[in-house]
């Protein structure tokens, strides 16, 4: 079967970002055509693309890479999926810190975490791949070679090595940081502002978004694996221990 369509599936804070760009960047640099090239903002706008575009594309060149904040069906049609998993507790200070809410708004969104879980181990190995957020930070290499392997490419140590430094978190905090000053640039100076280049809340709330790769403004923050230690209290922690005790098992995070 023709696989042309990767979608990475993951709720929000557990790298998909890194995971959406790294998968991209593979099957750039083994020559396909990957699409689509200016990257949509919303998963309605990611499903259209499936729907319009790759069901209907015939041409071996072409991959699609569409990441999503959604569950998605198994047997999904061109359609392999990949994934995230990561230290709960992480998720949950991250979503707080990155969506400006308080702890228990955070825990709920980070519930869903264990939906993915269990809906995808369901699901044929070959159909959805894992990918452990820790050894995204740590093993980025080894990371990058599982992907390469699972979607079908043979990519060589030196390319994954830059492909790696091209998306580690200073360079992308670079770009983040400049996109900001452009954005804060054009609206000093009372510029023509994209609708697709800003991700608008409010006057006051409103982040930069970068078209090449999707990233927006506070996508990589300075925290490090394990600060929930410091960034919750007893009771929080206990809380969430309680809510993720087999996911914390299972994936040997520290309880």
């Amino acid at each position: 079967m023709n696989f042309n369509t990767f979608w990475i599936s993951t709720i929000p804070r557990t790298g998909s970002m890194w995971l959406f760009n790294v998968t991209r960047e593979i099957l750039k640099a083994y020559n396909f055509n990957v699409l689509p090239k200016e990257i949509p903002q919303y998963d309605e706008e990611m499903v259209k693309v499936y729907q319009n575009y790759s069901l209907k594309d015939n041409d071996e060149n072409n991959k699609y890479v569409l990441k999503i904040h959604k569950l998605l069906p198994t047997g999904l049609k061109r359609s392999r999926i990949l994934t995230t998993i990561r230290d709960p507790r992480d998720v949950c200070i991250s979503f707080k810190e990155f969506m400006n809410v308080d702890f228990n708004e955070a825990l709920l969104a980070s519930k869903t975490l264990s939906n993915y879980v269990k809906t995808y181990k369901q699901y044929n190995d070959e159909y959805v791949k894992f990918i452990k957020y820790e050894n995204i930070e740590n093993r980025s290499i080894e990371t990058l070679t599982e992907i390469a392997k699972f979607i079908d490419t043979d990519i060589n140590l030196q390319i994954l090595e830059k492909i790696s430094n091209k998306f580690n978190k200073d360079n992308v905090r670079n770009l983040i940081q400049n996109n900001d000053k452009k954005l804060i640039s054009k609206i000093k100076n009372k510029e023509q502002i994209l609708k697709k280049e800003i991700v608008y809340f409010s006057n006051k709330n409103y982040r930069s978004f970068d078209l090449n790769t999707g990233f927006q403004s506070g996508h990589v923050s300075n925290r490090k694996t394990g600060d929930w230690r410091t960034k919750l209290n007893k009771s929080e922690i206990k809380i969430i221990n309680n809510e993720f005790k087999e996911i914390l098992e299972e994936y040997n995070y520290e309880i």
